[in-house]
């Protein structure tokens, strides 16, 4: 598979660091950017937590569903990404990355909209409490 994307090439030629470099960008911006996999974590992350406190499941199966979460969403959403991109084939590296900005800028957005829709259920929650207190940081 290294050598479909170029990476063996790449190696071969001397440009092994070039690639070193650019994956160790890519990870930290990935890791900067809140993606459709962040807001999909954190929605079962909440759940699971709902549950644990319901004790429908216990404190060790909480912890293997987060670890698990944590690592297999943000994995598949990028091997999603990856998959994709290598679906477009020969298509030009402009188009590629102009749609994959797109995409995280996308998720991006969903991840506002869902930290808002978050926090509007916590103040109507407050309201319905008798407890919200308008000048307080919710």
């Amino acid at each position: 598979m290294s050598d479909m994307m170029g990476i063996g090439k790449a190696f071969k030629e001397g440009n092994g660091n070039t690639i070193i470099y650019t994956a160790l960008l890519a990870a930290m911006l990935a890791n900067c950017i809140p993606t459709v996999a962040d807001g999909w974590y954190f929605s079962l992350q909440q759940r699971w937590k709902q549950q644990l406190e319901d004790k429908k499941i216990t404190d060790q199966e909480y912890w293997w569903y987060d670890v698990l979460g944590y690592y297999g969403i943000t994995a598949g959403y990028y091997g999603i990404l990856l998959v994709g991109v290598l679906a477009l084939g020969q298509t030009s590296v402009s188009f590629k990355s102009k749609l994959l900005l797109g995409i995280i800028g996308g998720g991006f957005v969903v991840s506002v909209v869902m930290k808002n829709v978050q926090k509007d259920e916590k103040v109507a929650q407050l309201k319905a409490d008798g407890t919200y207190d308008p000048n307080s940081n919710v």
